[in-house]
């Protein structure tokens, strides 16, 4: 029997028990804990605990969430769960997703570059300091989107045109963060599609539809899920995005344009209640399956 972690942040999320729920029916041990637990000894001998499991036992960990449960998520305190994940993996533990392609998943501007360089279809993207040319980039596009390079859940994002309220969003965003973010505004029906992807293959799709009075589609801001057909260019496009990306599961993000699908971003720690609840699909049950294949090889 496999003792297989779940690094988590609500213990009544529902991918989190889908997950732990996959590991027993697996016939191996799962052991839920939160990073933001974990306490490091560095004495004569090294050892890393969180609610009372050593962490240093275990052989697989299933990464459901990084953040959450700290006061405030410092800087210091996100730094530190990521430190304990690359040790953990140093240590020969099997991490998944690995620190690296969460990192890199969860950086928009990274993701963005990564593809462009790899010739994927995504947004023309903009990022500076300078609010002038981005405003240039605003009234060249005709309409944008502003969001944070580490965000999340919808949060913080706003549709821009060529007006004051947008340069006020503007400024008040590199009051805050230093930095804009800019995406052209790619015209949609209204949706978008989140693709599950599991070891280079797509498990299932889904639909977001963005409620009445909105454009933003994230099902935790009141969006909804319905089956997608899965086309051979949505599952192309999505293996292709994770791959750039280094996940081995993932939610991937595309958009409907008018010359063809653009992909928009790779989640590498997204929920499976939504391809669950629309397209009946356990996503959790495929990630065990791949921990535990790579663990008996």
């Amino acid at each position: 029997m496999k003792q297989i972690g779940i690094a988590i942040t609500d213990p009544l999320d529902w991918t989190a028990q889908a997950l732990y729920s996959a590991v027993n029916k697996a016939g191996h041990n799962p052991l839920k804990f939160r990073l933001h637990d974990v306490t490091t000894r560095l004495l004569k001998d090294n050892s890393l605990n969180a609610g009372g499991i050593w962490l240093d036992t275990l052989d697989a960990l299933i990464v459901r969430d990084v953040g959450g449960g700290g006061s405030g998520d410092g800087t210091e305190d996100m730094s530190y769960r990521f430190d304990v994940l690359c040790n953990l993996e140093a240590s020969g533990v099997l991490i998944v997703n690995t620190p690296k392609s969460i990192q890199t998943a969860a950086n928009k501007y990274l993701t963005s570059y990564l593809f462009k360089k790899n010739g994927l279809p995504t947004p023309d993207t903009v990022l500076t300091t300078d609010p002038k040319k981005a405003l240039i980039a605003v009234k060249q596009w005709g309409r944008a989107v502003i969001k944070p390079i580490f965000g999340y859940k919808g949060m913080d994002i706003h549709c821009l045109t060529d007006d004051a309220r947008s340069i006020e969003i503007m400024e008040k965003v590199l009051a805050k963060r230093g930095v804009i973010y800019l995406q052209q505004f790619i015209p949609n029906p209204g949706r978008d599609i989140r693709v599950f992807i599991v070891n280079k293959r797509a498990v299932g799709a889904i639909y977001r539809t963005a409620p009445p009075g909105s454009w933003i589609n994230n099902l935790s801001k009141g969006g909804s899920p319905d089956v997608c057909y899965m086309s051979p260019e949505i599952m192309s496009l999505a293996c292709q995005a994770t791959e750039a990306v280094g996940t081995v599961y993932a939610g991937v993000d595309l958009i409907e344009a008018k010359d063809g699908l653009s992909i928009l971003e790779v989640n590498g720690t997204p929920s499976g209640k939504g391809i669950y609840d629309a397209c009946g699909v356990d996503v959790a049950h495929d990630i065990v399956r791949y921990v535990v294949e790579r663990l008996i090889k």
